[in-house]
C-alpha cells in the first residue's frame, strides 16, 4: 500500500488525545459571535489547563501589575484569541509524546520559538498574529507520531537530519513518500482547525512551492528558520545569511525585518511555562 499520512493514522492506535477543552475552543475559532462565560466554564473545567493558564497570566511574559486570578480574569486582561493559543498549546504540549530520539524539552522549545517568530512576522506584515502563534506552535506536532510509527523507515533519514534541519521534509519525502508537514496537516484536519491553520502547517516548510501561496505558513517558514539556527547555536549574521530572501518578498517585508527581530529566546521569555 502506498505510504500516505491517512494511512499511517489509520495504522496507528495511539494518536494524541487532545482534551475536551481543546478541542471545543478549537471550533471556536471560525465563529464570530463567541459567549465569553461559556469560554471561561469550559477552560475551568479542566483543572490542569486552568492553573497553567493562570501562572501564564501572572508571568513575567504579560508583565501584570495586579494579579489575575480567575479565568474570567484572564480572558478580560488577556482577549479571547491570546487565551485560546494559550489552552490550545497547553493542551498539545501535554497530549503529545515526544520519542525519546527527538527530545521533549528541545522539540518543544524548537516549536515555541517557531511560534513567537512566526508571530512577530505576522504582526510585520498584518497577518493574524495569535494564529500564527498557534501554526508555528504545532507545525512539527506530525514528527513525533512518524518517528514512533516509523522508526525503521525513518531511520537513515534521522542518521542524516535533525528534526528541526530545512532537508528534513525533503529526505522524509525521498524516503517515504510524504513528510512531517502533511502529516501534521491530516492530523490538524482531524482535529478541525481552520483550513488556514491546515494550510500552514502543510506548506510550512517549502511556501513558495505551495499551489496558492500561503502568507501564514511564511511566517511559520521565518520562525522556523530562526528558531532552528538558534539550535544549531548560528549566529545572528549567519541566520540572515542562509535566510531565504524570496519568502520575504512574498510577504512584502524587508530584510530589515529580520534584522530587528529580537533573539527567538527573548521573545520567549515568560512563556516556557506553556510547554513545560
Amino acid at each position: 500500500m502506498l505510504a500516505t499520512p491517512a494511512n499511517l493514522m489509520s495504522r496507528v492506535h495511539t494518536l494524541p488525545a487532545v482534551p475536551k477543552v481543546v478541542q471545543e475552543l478549537i471550533a471556536t475559532f471560525d465563529q464570530p459571535q463567541i459567549d465569553l462565560t461559556r469560554i471561561a466554564r469550559l477552560v475551568n473545567t479542566d483543572p490542569v489547563i486552568a492553573a497553567k493558564v493562570l501562572r501564564l497570566a501572572n508571568s513575567a511574559y504579560y508583565r501584570r501589575s495586579r494579579t489575575v486570578t480567575s479565568v474570567n480574569d484572564a480572558i478580560v486582561f488577556m482577549g479571547l484569541d491570546a487565551l485560546r493559543m494559550l489552552v490550545v498549546g497547553a493542551g498539545f504540549a501535554a497530549s503529545v509524546k515526544v520519542p525519546a530520539s527527538l527530545g521533549r524539552d528541545l522539540f518543544w522549545r524548537y516549536c515555541l520559538h517557531t511560534a513567537v517568530s512566526a508571530r512577530y512576522f505576522a504582526g510585520q506584515c498584518g497577518e493574524d498574529a495569535q494564529a500564527a502563534f498557534t501554526a508555528g506552535l504545532l507545525h512539527a506536532i506530525g514528527e513525533p507520531l512518524m518517528v514512533m510509527a516509523m522508526e525503521e523507515e525513518l531511520r537513515e533519514v534521522e542518521r542524516q537530519t535533525r528534526f528541526f534541519d530545512r532537508e528534513r521534509a525533503v529526505c522524509e519525502r525521498a524516503q517515504v513518500g510524504f513528510a512531517y508537514s502533511d502529516l501534521g496537516a491530516e492530523l490538524a484536519e482531524s482535529w478541525r482547525f481552520p483550513p488556514g491553520m491546515v494550510d500552514a502547517i502543510r506548506h510550512a516548510p517549502d511556501p513558495l512551492y505551495a499551489e496558492d501561496f500561503s502568507r501564514p505558513a511564511a511566517c511559520v517558514y521565518l520562525g522556523s528558520h530562526f528558531a532552528a539556527g538558534y539550535e544549531r547555536h548560528d549566529s545572528a549574521d549567519t541566520s540572515l545569511m542562509t535566510l531565504d530572501i524570496r519568502v520575504l518578498d512574498h510577504l512584502g517585508l524587508e530584510l530589515a525585518a529580520a534584522e530587528k527581530m529580537p533573539p527567538v529566546n527573548k521573545l520567549a521569555s515568560g512563556l516556557e511555562e506553556l510547554v513545560a
